[in-house]
């Protein structure tokens, strides 16, 4: 298997402040550069604001979300205010249009959008209980449980903006890939062409998978496909470390190196120290991979997503 990126660009749904809409309550935005200027060279941007979605309009009574019998949107000067329902029947309404997207990326500390970062209040308003999910993005959440989703202001970070590009490319992939055929050789076919690229996430994760996969016959077929595809998503999940990416640079290594002479095999080996070392990028130890790739004959190493094109060689990572 294969996996490419296909050359159009790939549905995410984001914010609408975030494109630079004045919907905020107090009829500003909140429009971020980076989302649409850089990410928006890949993506699709399909933009979405549940509070004006459900008639609030604009400007509109702030809300935030207090914890009683149960979470709930209520105006923040009037408590009588309840919108709770409301932001919840509008991402059920969206469930057609969501399952079309590949990601989505909501706005910070937003009452209805936030990912992790939006306050939940006693239910006096007094004092924060914690800083979790607003209550339309949870709601996606529930109907969407792989769906990649990141918060605007933390893909100012090049780290973080590369893993959500890793992980909407790999949910995008299942989808091409995996979706209308999930039987369980396929699914452990898109497995192993991420194999590598899991392991520079997630060692012990990747391995723990490698176990599951390999008892595909003891469960339904599409149970068995969901299981993986939410595995894969969580591994991608965690930041890749250089010491994992190295790991999976040794193993890649450990493929051509019998179609190497010992010259070439002593510069891969000294560039991906260098690379350990922090004094070579990712993407020169990829190049030389890249070069050696056609020597081996094995469909394995050939189908390795960790060795096609990164976020940051696609000019995806850095922003000025």
């Amino acid at each position: 298997m294969h996996i490419q990126l296909l050359p159009q660009k790939i549905p995410v749904g984001i914010s609408r402040c975030a494109v630079g809409d004045p919907v905020r309550y107090n009829g500003s935005h909140k429009h971020s550069k980076v989302c649409t200027q850089l990410l928006g060279n890949c993506f699709e941007l399909q933009a979405y604001c549940p509070e004006v979605a459900i008639g609030m309009g604009v400007p509109r009574p702030p809300i935030h979300l207090i914890v009683s019998d149960r979470l709930r949107a209520v105006g923040r000067e009037d408590p009588s205010l309840d919108v709770t329902q409301a932001l919840e029947d509008y991402a059920d309404q969206l469930v057609p249009e969501v399952e079309n997207l590949r990601g989505f990326i909501l706005m910070q500390k937003s009452p209805s959008c936030g990912v992790r970062t939006t306050p939940h209040y006693k239910e006096d308003g007094t004092g924060v209980l914690a800083h979790e999910s607003g209550l339309f993005a949870a709601r996606l959440r529930r109907h969407f449980p792989h769906l990649p989703m990141e918060e605007v202001g933390r893909l100012n970070a090049s780290d973080l903006r590369e893993n959500f590009l890793t992980r909407v490319f790999a949910y995008d992939a299942w989808y091409r890939y995996v979706a209308t055929d999930l039987r369980p050789a396929r699914v452990i076919e898109f497995y192993t062409a991420y194999k590598y690229l899991l392991l520079a996430h997630s060692q012990p994760l990747t391995r723990a998978l490698g176990q599951f996969v390999s008892n595909s016959r003891a469960m339904p077929v599409e149970a068995f496909a969901y299981e993986v595809r939410g595995k894969i998503m969580e591994i991608l999940g965690h930041l890749a470390s250089r010491k994992d990416r190295t790991n999976a640079l040794m193993h890649s290594q450990g493929h051509l190196k019998g179609y190497l002479n010992k010259e070439e095999r002593n510069e891969l080996a000294l560039l991906i120290d260098d690379y350990r070392r922090g004094n070579k990028p990712l993407s020169a130890v990829l190049t030389m991979l890249r070069h050696y790739l056609p020597r081996s004959p094995h469909q394995f190493i050939h189908s390795q997503v960790l060795l096609a094109a990164e976020p940051a060689e696609l000019g995806l990572c850095d922003f000025r």
